[in-house]
Formats: C-alpha cells, structure tokens, sequence
C-alpha cells in the first residue's frame, strides 16, 4: 500500500472524529454520510457487486426517509394554512 494512501484504521478514527466534532445534527448526518460513501467506494475496488447491492439498499433507506421528512413537512404547512393568510 503506499504511503498516501489510509487503511481501514486511519479512514475510521478520521470520519469517527470528525462526526463527534460536530455539534449540530445536521451537519453530523452530512459527514456520516460522506463517511459511507467513502467506504463504499472502497468497497467497489473490492467486490463492486456487493457495493452496488449495498449502494442500492442504502439509497433507498435515505430515499424513504426522505420521503417521510417530506411528508411530515407537507402536513405541516397544511395544518398551518388554514390560520394564516399568505401570497403563494
């Protein structure tokens, strides 16, 4: 391996320092999530069958999740929308 490269160790003490660094949630999903993919990028040198399988599982956790973030939201607006008057 050389020498500018990180193993498994350093990418993990890197990616776990920087997410506990964080105080804000938002901002500690984002680099969890750039934690994941650098791993599955990884992952893809190695056995890119499984990387996309896992790729795939994972997107669409995120996309569900996503959706439901979404769906609270909508259901928001709705509820506020009969109290107040707004331009759209």
């Amino acid at each position: 391996m050389a020498k500018d490269r990180t193993g498994p160790k350093e990418r993990k003490a890197f990616h776990a320092n920087r997410i506990d660094g964080e105080r804000n949630g938002i901002s500690r999903f984002w680099w969890a999530a750039c934690w994941v993919a650098s791993e599955l990028r990884q992952l893809a040198k190695r056995d890119p069958a499984k990387a996309h399988a896992d790729g795939l599982h994972l997107a669409k956790q995120m996309r569900d999740i996503a959706a439901d973030l979404n769906t609270k939201h909508q259901k928001h607006l709705e509820a506020q929308k009969g109290g107040t008057s707004r331009a759209v």
